[in-house]
C-alpha cells in the first residue's frame, strides 16, 4: 500500500500543509523538520503525484468562505475549525481564502454580506444558507456571475450548487421521532423549542420538524407537538411571556426537542421550564456546552451534525473541483450521530478527518 502525505504527516508529528510544504520546497519550514518529513517520506517509497503539482502551477483561485460569526455561536466555530485546518494545504495549490462573517441574528447582515461577496467576484463560495429567502435571491446572482456555491449545514434545492454537504435535517426529525416514540408515554406530547432563531426562514428547522412531525403522525397520531420559539435570549421578560403561553399543556410534556445546537442557552430560563424537569430532552451536535449539559442527564440525547466535518468537505469539494477537475457529487448527507452520556468521548477521540486524496 503506498504511503500518502496524511501518513507521513502523522508519523512526522506535522500538519499536511507542513508536509506539502517540505516535499514541494516551497513556504517556511525549519531545516530540522523538512530534513525529517523527508527521510521518512524516502524511507516508506513515497511517490509525488506530478499530475496534481502540474495542475496547482496554473491554479490561483479566489475561495470566498461565508459563514455565521463563530464568536456568536460555537457550532460555527467547529465549521470554521474544519475549514482552517485545510487552509495551509490548499494554499500550496493556488487556492486562496478570504473570510467574511455575518450575524447568526440578523438577515440583513447575510445579505450585505453576500452581496459583497459577489461584488468581489470570487472562483467560488464556500457558505451556509441560514437564512433561506435571502440565500435564494442572492445565490441566483452569483449562478449569473458563474460563481460556483458549496453549501454546507442547510440545503437549498431551488438553487443550482456546486454540492451541498450535510446532515439530511428531514432524516434528523425522524430520528428525534424515534427516540421519542421508545421515551415516551403514550398520553405524552413534546414541545419543540427553537432557540436563538425563528424556523419560518430556515430550512434545515423546518425539515428537521417536518421528519419529526410525519414520523409521529404514521406511528403515534394521538401525540401533539407544540412549537415554541425563543428569538431573543437577552429579553428575560419576553422569555417569561412565551414560556407562559404553554401554562396550560405542560403537564402533558413528556418531551423537548432543541431544533439547534443551541441547547445550553436552556440553562438561561431553564428555572421558567420546571415543570419539564423531567423530560427527555434532545439536541442536537457534540460541542462543549451541549456536552456539559449531556454528562450532567440535563439532555439524553444529541443528534451530531459533524459541523467540523461539513467545513472541512464542503473545502475539499473545491479542491476537487479546481486542482483534479472532478465531478463532485451534487450531494452528500453525512451520517447523524446518535450520542448519549455513555458514548460521547468515542466521539472527541475520532481521528481527524482524512482529505480524501491519494497522492
Amino acid at each position: 500500500m503506498k504511503i500518502t502525505t496524511k501518513d507521513i504527516a502523522k508519523l512526522a508529528g506535522v500538519s499536511r500543509g507542513t508536509v506539502d510544504r517540505a516535499l514541494n520546497n516551497r513556504g517556511d519550514i525549519a531545516p530540522e523538520v523538512k530534513a525529517k518529513i523527508l527521510e521518512i517520506a524516502n524511507r516508506h517509497g513515497y511517490v509525488k503525484n506530478h499530475l496534481a503539482s502540474s495542475l496547482a502551477k496554473n491554479q490561483k483561485k479566489n475561495i470566498a468562505i461565508l459563514l455565521p460569526n463563530p464568536k456568536e455561536d460555537i457550532f460555527w466555530e467547529a465549521s470554521l475549525i474544519g475549514i482552517q485546518n485545510l487552509e495551509d494545504f490548499v494554499g500550496n495549490y493556488g487556492l486562496k481564502l478570504k473570510y467574511t462573517f455575518f450575524s447568526l441574528f440578523n438577515s440583513t447582515s447575510f445579505s450585505k454580506a453576500i452581496e459583497k461577496v459577489i461584488e468581489d467576484k470570487p472562483d467560488a463560495i464556500l457558505t451556509a444558507p441560514i437564512y433561506y429567502k435571502e440565500s435564494i435571491r442572492n445565490y441566483k446572482l452569483a449562478n449569473q456571475n458563474n460563481i460556483p456555491i458549496v453549501c454546507i449545514n442547510s440545503e437549498i434545492l431551488q438553487i443550482d450548487t456546486l454540492t451541498y454537504i450535510g446532515q439530511n435535517s428531514y432524516d434528523c426529525g425522524i430520528i428525534a421521532a424515534k427516540l421519542f416514540d421508545i421515551s415516551l408515554a403514550d398520553n405524552q406530547a413534546i414541545l419543540s423549542l427553537t432557540i436563538g432563531h425563528k424556523a419560518d426562514n430556515a430550512v434545515h428547522i423546518k425539515k428537521k420538524l417536518e421528519g419529526l412531525q410525519d414520523y409521529l403522525n404514521a406511528n403515534r397520531p394521538s401525540t401533539s407537538v407544540y412549537e415554541c420559539c425563543i428569538e431573543e435570549l437577552d429579553n428575560p421578560a419576553l422569555i417569561a411571556q412565551t414560556v407562559a403561553s404553554f401554562k396550560d399543556i405542560e403537564q402533558e410534556i413528556g418531551g423537548i426537542f432543541f431544533t439547534n445546537s443551541r441547547a445550553y442557552h436552556f440553562n438561561k430560563f431553564s428555572s421558567l421550564f420546571n415543570s419539564y424537569e423531567s423530560a427527555i430532552k434532545i439536541g442536537f451536535d457534540l460541542i462543549p456546552p451541549n456536552i456539559e449539559l449531556l454528562k450532567d442527564k440535563k439532555l439524553h440525547y444529541l443528534l451530531n451534525q459533524n459541523p467540523q466535518k461539513q467545513g472541512h468537505l464542503g473545502l475539499m469539494a473545491l479542491f476537487n473541483h479546481f486542482i483534479y477537475q472532478k465531478q463532485i457529487l451534487p450531494k452528500r448527507y453525512l451520517p447523524v450521530d446518535i450520542v448519549v452520556a455513555e458514548n460521547y468521548s468515542q466521539y472527541l477521540n475520532e481521528e481527524v478527518y482524512s482529505l480524501e486524496l491519494q497522492f
